[in-house]
């Protein structure tokens, strides 16, 4: 190597490390910008924590009710009608999947002196609006699915409906006015009310005031069909609520078109019409899967860089300190 060369990469080397030296500063400017950055990563990790939400298992987000919180009559619990076990999402690039454990019958609970003679499933109602399930009801900002043909809900046809106004219907069906009462009267009897993911009396939900669980539709629009899926279907796409708990006697599946619904976070959640038992699941629904759409890092990812840089503002502090 000649001189010239030599010489040329000794002082490249040199504006190269000189570049690299981060200008001195007051070490109450370090602790504000360290502060900063520890913010901002206890802000991802939560934000992750929520994308997680619920239980993951062979692929299907589940959410696990309590097994003491179903009212039937003076009995509670597993032998009574009313008691549900589990609701489930899974997903693929085209399809969103729903299973529903319980002892409930599609054909709901006979009941003569209620309208349409039986006591039913509401509907399954999606929020993304991320505002309490009342404020999301009274704005049509409610997606939902009306899976139960014989239940009294709004709308006529069964399928994924949006812009959707929900309904109390626990006044026609026997039920109970509110939440409140509701949980009351399962701790009476020893039991342990729940609403899976969330707490019974979580404030998503109205908790008292006079026959306001609102638990089908009342009105909205008709985007698609639903497809029922049988039992075999179900456990080949890797559904097992049996890896939780016993299981109820009744498991209802059925999927829809991925694109009916948006993508991003989530509460999903169906209550008897009666509201003699409830579950709620948390979840996040993927963005369709579209080639020249850029990647978007990663919780994980953005927590790995956040981290290098507060090694490297802690580096400086140190200097600074010294």
């Amino acid at each position: 190597m000649n001189t010239l060369t030599r010489q040329s990469l000794l002082d490249f080397s040199k504006k190269k490390s000189e570049t690299l030296i981060l200008p001195r500063a007051k070490p109450s400017f370090w602790r504000s910008l360290l502060g900063t950055a520890l913010a901002s990563l206890c802000f991802i990790s939560a934000t992750a924590r929520a994308a997680q939400a619920g239980t993951l298992h062979n692929g299907w987000n589940y959410a696990i009710d309590s097994l003491s919180d179903g009212v039937t009559g003076g009995v509670i619990g597993t032998n009574g009608a009313f008691e549900f076990y589990g609701l489930a999402l899974h997903e693929n690039r085209d399809r969103i999947f729903i299973a529903i454990n319980a002892n409930l019958p599609l054909t709901g609970y006979d009941a003569p002196d209620v309208t349409n003679g039986s006591i039913a499933y509401g509907d399954l109602f999606f929020n993304f609006s991320g505002h309490s399930f009342p404020i999301a009801s009274q704005n049509s900002e409610l997606f939902a699915i009306r899976f139960a043909g014989v239940n009294d809900a709004g709308v006529k046809d069964m399928g994924v409906y949006r812009h959707v106004s929900a309904k109390n219907v626990t006044q026609i069906n026997s039920g109970f006015s509110n939440l409140q009462e509701y949980s009351d009267y399962v701790r009476l009897y020893g039991g342990i009310p729940s609403m899976a993911d969330l707490a019974i009396d979580d404030p998503y939900f109205a908790q008292a005031g006079s026959w306001n669980i609102l638990n089908d539709i009342a009105s909205g629009d008709w985007v698609g069909d639903i497809t029922f899926l049988n039992h075999t279907e179900l456990s080949l796409l890797g559904l097992d609520f049996g890896y939780f708990n016993p299981t109820g006697s009744q498991t209802i599946g059925f999927s829809f078109d991925k694109g009916l619904l948006p993508s991003g976070d989530f509460i999903a959640h169906l209550l008897a019409e009666c509201a003699n038992d409830g579950m709620a699941l948390q979840g996040q629904l993927a963005q369709p899967l579209v080639d020249d759409v850029k990647t978007v890092p990663e919780p994980s990812g953005m927590m790995g860089m956040i981290l290098f840089g507060l090694g490297l503002v802690a580096s400086q502090w140190l200097k600074v300190e010294s």
